[in-house]
């Protein structure tokens, strides 16, 4: 191991009891989405942590995002991450309190451990250890902290108002090795109605866009019917039990008049299938090779009055554009009596991997004995937001990927050598040497 990287495994050991005591006050803060003071809390929390580390901190003005600053120079390196998080699921299922840090065995739980707390305090520590070690700059880093990265982006919309785009970066909010091409991401909603109310009383089921929903319910004749699943990121649906799509089978075995979203969900949505069957109509053109399946997943259902609205949480590959998505829908909507709405519709991404900066990217990867590729996501990330962004980390390829899950987790000798990467490559990157 060279010089470099014993120092920066000797600062985060010496550094850990700190570092994790900071992010259990943190992951403390209930941030979910939809909790806007709450996540302007876990800003301030963060940004006030920056200034007690020597770092100017700047709080956008309409206090959604924020923006620490470390060096100096024309170039800037941008790193995305946020604040914000999940609900916790189904509490049941946690072996510890969610909104904490808990070490177990070397293993590390919480809401926010890996999506996206943990890296938000490692790279604050990282450039701690930048400040504190370089004397000559080369360039920048902004670390760019978001809040509604689980919702809609209007933080980063806010950002891009008040803010320059720096020149290249990434975002710590998905998996190792290096991810520059991401999936599209589409959220689109089905409007049914009752048509049997003196039968449904009420339908329910999943928390958010995009998570696999682990409950769901319904109401008939005065009785309640429950149904339970398992909480996954929705872009990786096969982790997850997906307990609308079970209610709908329930609806369509039942004595009365199967409700008109449980008979398209049976029909368009087979056990075990997140591809669908919906005619979804591919072009022939691609920027690159890597492809992934194209997901749909029915993550919330909703009833107001006597309007049920679904909603379907979409990864589409550059081979089916988003315009193809919802023509497959209103292929559909005669049939089975809906109307389509667009919440959201981000096309997919793709980053050059020739590109120096990605080299040098690889090269701070494999240097800690990795095995770098370059790969094709199917999550969606603040790298959408600005060119020139890829993922990268915090999750192994040998870790538990559990982001959204009950369990959140990740070992500890995951959580401080991707850290240990991470201020490896960016002292490359900013150290004038």
């Amino acid at each position: 191991m060279d010089k470099l990287r014993n120092q920066i495994a000797a600062y985060f050991n010496e550094n850990q009891d700190e570092m994790l005591s900071d992010l259990k006050s943190l992951m403390e803060i209930k941030s979910k989405s939809e909790d806007r003071q709450k996540c302007e809390d876990a800003l301030v929390y963060v940004a006030d942590l920056a200034r007690g580390f020597g770092m100017k901190a700047t709080m956008g003005k309409y206090r959604d995002v924020c923006v620490v600053e470390a060096g100096e120079g024309e170039e800037t390196l941008g790193i995305l991450v946020h604040v914000d998080v999940v609900e916790e699921g189904a509490i049941e299922l946690w072996e510890c309190e969610p909104f904490t840090l808990t070490q177990k065995d070397e293993l590390l739980f919480g809401r926010g451990i890996i999506d996206d707390k943990g890296p938000v305090i490692g790279t604050l520590y990282a450039l701690k250890f930048l400040k504190e070690t370089i004397s000559t700059w080369k360039r920048r880093i902004w670390l760019i902290i978001g809040s509604s990265e689980e919702t809609e982006w209007i933080d980063m919309e806010h950002f891009k108002e008040e803010f320059p785009i720096p020149d290249y970066g990434y975002s710590p909010d998905g998996n190792f090795p290096i991810f520059n091409a991401e999936s599209g991401y589409m959220d689109v909603v089905l409007e049914f109605q009752n048509t049997n109310p003196k039968v449904f009383e009420h339908f329910e089921g999943g928390v958010s866009e995009n998570v696999v929903p682990a409950f769901a319910r319904f109401t008939a004749n005065g009785k309640e019917y429950d149904f339970h699943g398992k909480s996954a990121h929705s872009s990786t649906p096969e982790l997850g039990e997906n307990a609308i799509l079970k209610m709908a089978e329930t609806l369509c075995e039942g004595e009365w008049a199967t409700p008109d979203f449980a008979k398209f969900l049976h029909d368009m949505f087979p056990e075990g299938s997140y591809e669908s069957l919906l005619s979804l109509k591919k072009v022939s053109h691609a920027p690159n090779e890597k492809t992934l399946p194209t997901t749909i997943v029915p993550t919330v259902l909703t009833q107001e009055k006597d309007t049920i609205s679904l909603n379907f949480n979409v990864r589409q590959t550059f081979e089916i554009p988003g315009r193809n998505v919802i023509e497959a829908f209103e292929k559909e909507k005669t049939k089975y009596h809906y109307n389509v709405i667009i919440k959201e519709n981000l096309e997919p991404i793709f980053v050059d991997e020739n590109k120096s900066w990605l080299t040098r990217m690889k090269h701070a990867y494999e240097a800690y004995g990795k095995k770098c590729e370059f790969m094709a996501a199917s999550g969606c990330t603040y790298a959408k937001t600005m060119p020139n962004f890829v993922t990268w980390g915090p999750v192994f390829p040998e870790d538990l990927d559990c982001a959204h899950m009950e369990n959140e987790q990740i070992s500890l000798k995951s959580f401080l050598l991707g850290n240990q990467m991470y201020a490896y490559f960016l002292f490359n990157e900013t150290a004038d040497k």
